[in-house]
């Protein structure tokens, strides 16, 4: 019996894999993306009306701790991790933490989550930075790492 769970996970983790691969590719259109990226676990709180850009890599370990709101774009080639390595623990030990992303956030091309975060409602984070921690709403950040570059003026 424990045989067969094991055998089971293992199936499904594979699925899930191949799932967040065929998202990943840029032969699927952008109105399918999401609806392979949700079905290997990551959570959107409503991904009709999200975007997901050719080569976005989600944590293949741990999807389900990526939570994404409504009107998010996040663009090519930007890269989400939830389990990060403790340099405090060595030779090598990991922890995990979720990465929420608010609503109406833009997430420039070949930007990387390296750490448990969440970005705030109306958040533009400029292209190629690297996020390490929280970004308070209607920020504007880039570099690496990111810092506050200016804040956005939104219309409620």
């Amino acid at each position: 019996m424990h045989e067969q769970a094991k055998t089971n996970y293992g199936f499904q983790r594979l699925i899930k894999k191949l799932a967040l691969s065929i998202g990943k590719s840029d032969i699927i259109p952008g109105s399918l993306r999401t609806k392979f990226i949700k079905f290997a676990g990551v959570n959107f709180i409503d991904s009709s009306d999200v975007f997901i850009g050719e080569n976005v890599s989600f944590d293949n370990i741990y999807p389900h701790y990526i939570y994404i709101g409504k009107r998010a774009r996040i663009t090519a080639g930007t890269k989400i991790l939830t389990h990060y390595l403790d340099v405090k623990k060595p030779p090598f030990s990991f922890y995990t933490g979720k990465v929420i992303i608010g609503d109406n956030v833009f997430i420039g091309a070949n930007s990387i989550i390296v750490k448990e975060c969440t970005i705030g409602n109306n958040v533009v984070i400029a292209a190629g930075s690297i996020i390490t921690k929280d970004i308070p709403n209607n920020w504007i950040v880039g570099g690496v790492p990111a810092k506050k570059i200016g804040e956005r003026i939104v219309d409620e």
